[in-house]
């Protein structure tokens, strides 16, 4: 089918005489309400307490939230839910002698938040609804009024009103009963019924089917399921990397110690999708929820409001794949591409309180050499210390930068490429050169940037960018451009990152010269 194809390949040997999406986190888990069918881009954390409600054990809250503190700009939330989940709904009367069904109120999505909902409708026998034979509609979250409407013509007015209304648009939906023209009558508040989590809390396989909603043309970035750490979800992320060339941040059970993290990891090292992802180790602990951030619900069938317990101390302990996203995104915005790993000093942690283990300088090497990257205090700083892939691979794939860069190529290449589909191929080469142009437009800016590797001789003069663009006759025979295919090769050099710097420090004496 037309559109473009980009693949990547490796070249062994020796060298020759704003919001940044690349920085975006993806993330999936469970959350007190949003949609199941979709991610939503939340740019700050208000965003996603808007869009997917407050804290509750285990759900992506304080996870979101710890990206965001620890710098993260921009962060793909895609909500699931156990099997069995329900919506909260409720539907209303209208006025006449055998009232009939005239309006229902249903959550915007299912769970059992929903319950929380009330709705109160005023008519004209208030004083506050100013017109005869109008109503007013009010809405409840949690017994506090959120919303109340102008006065309301009919019920179409209503629906068109309520369904318009950012106020609260994400929470509710109205819709027209078919059965009744007339308004509704007066209502005391009345809660939405019905809704429900799901039997049990989302498996692994519907976890894995939430990253199936995380899309191609939602671009790179790191991707992350935290709190999970089975097999399935592991190769469920590891795959989902691959295929979308993005970068899998992947952490162990809480407690894990240092010999059973590096064994988890030595499986994946011949893993195909082994380069596109980071392993990183231990749990870190932030600081807990505060009341006002607890979630509150009615648990279906049930009358009372309940709200989440309080955590029983001043921490909660969360896997670190939310710092390491931060850190990632850190470093991005601060060289302009994802050729920067998000560690040492630029992913000093700024809210964190404390690590939920130890890393000893010997466990720290120990794990960078089994290919997972240690969180360590240094000094008073907690900093992610390490940018290794889990590759085996370690001549092409020993950083994580260097997949995370080359997924960054991809994605800017075919983004450039999508204004050359069903153009004209001409004999004089006027679209081989337009198409090289607005390659090398995109990767020159890279290696100004220090992302690819420049090549000079003995003397300091360039010998090539660090990257070549050949789409000309040589690649492109006439049999290949009567089939409507145009090739252009690309090759590049992506710098490399240094994590050892070795200093020797030479003493002389007062009488000796210092060298």
């Amino acid at each position: 089918m037309p559109g473009i194809n980009v693949t990547t390949a490796v070249r062994t040997g020796p060298t020759g005489n704003g919001d940044i999406v690349a920085g975006q986190w993806f993330v999936v888990g469970e959350a007190e309400r949003g949609d199941i069918t979709k991610p939503t881009l939340c740019r700050s954390f208000s965003d996603y307490v808007r869009e997917y409600g407050d804290y509750q054990a285990g759900n992506l809250y304080q996870y979101v939230k710890t990206y965001f503190d620890e710098g993260g700009t921009r962060c793909y939330v895609q909500r699931v839910l156990g099997a069995s989940y329900a919506t909260a709904a409720k539907t209303f009367q209208d006025t006449a002698g055998s009232p009939a069904n005239t309006i229902t109120f249903t959550a915007k999505n299912p769970g059992k938040w929903g319950n929380t909902l009330s709705v109160e409708i005023l008519t004209s026998a208030d004083a506050t609804v100013a017109i005869s034979g109008y109503f007013r509609v009010k809405i409840y979250l949690n017994s506090v009024l959120i919303f109340t409407s102008r006065d309301l013509k009919d019920v179409p007015d209503a629906v068109n009103f309520i369904n318009n209304s950012r106020t609260v648009n994400h929470l509710i939906v109205a819709s027209n009963e078919s059965a009744s023209a007339l308004n509704p009558k007066a209502y005391a508040a009345t809660a939405l019924t019905g809704g429900a989590n799901g039997t049990n809390a989302a498996t692994a396989a519907e976890k894995v089917t939430g990253l199936s909603l995380l899309t191609e043309d939602l671009k790179n970035g790191a991707v992350s399921v935290p709190g999970v750490y089975d097999n399935t979800t592991r190769d469920g992320l590891l795959a989902h990397a691959e295929a979308y060339n993005r970068i899998a941040l992947f952490a162990f059970a809480a407690g894990t110690s240092v010999d059973a993290a590096i064994t988890a990891a030595s499986s994946e090292y011949v893993d195909t999708a082994a380069s596109y992802t980071g392993y990183y180790w231990p749990h870190i602990k932030v600081p807990s929820p505060s009341t006002t951030e607890l979630a509150s619900y009615v648990a279906a069938g049930a009358t009372a409001t309940t709200a989440e317990p309080d955590p029983e101390s001043a921490t909660v302990t969360i896997d670190p794949t939310c710092y390491a996203a931060a850190a990632r995104a850190r470093a991005i915005q601060a060289s302009g591409g994802p050729w920067r790993p998000g560690a040492g000093a630029i992913s000093a942690a700024r809210t964190i309180v404390d690590l939920n283990q130890a890393a000893s300088p010997a466990s720290g090497d120990r794990l960078d050499e089994g290919r997972v990257n240690a969180l360590r205090k240094i000094g008073n700083s907690i900093r992610v210390y390490g940018a290794r892939s889990v590759s085996g691979d370690e001549t092409n794939w020993k950083y994580i930068t260097l997949r995370d860069t080359i997924n960054h190529i991809v994605y800017g290449v075919e983004s450039r490429m999508e204004e050359f589909i069903f153009n004209t191929i001409d004999s004089r080469g006027n679209l081989f050169g337009r198409i090289e142009g607005a390659i090398v437009a995109f990767l020159d800016p890279m290696r100004i940037a220090g992302g690819l590797y420049e090549a000079r001789n003995d003397e300091g003069k360039l010998v090539d960018p660090g990257y070549t663009v050949l789409v000309d006759a040589t690649n492109n025979p006439n049999s290949q451009l009567a089939q409507g295919i145009v090739k252009c090769t690309v090759g590049v050099r992506v710098a490399g990152v240094v994590d050892m710097i070795e200093v020797e420090i030479t003493k002389s004496t007062l009488n000796a010269p210092v060298i």
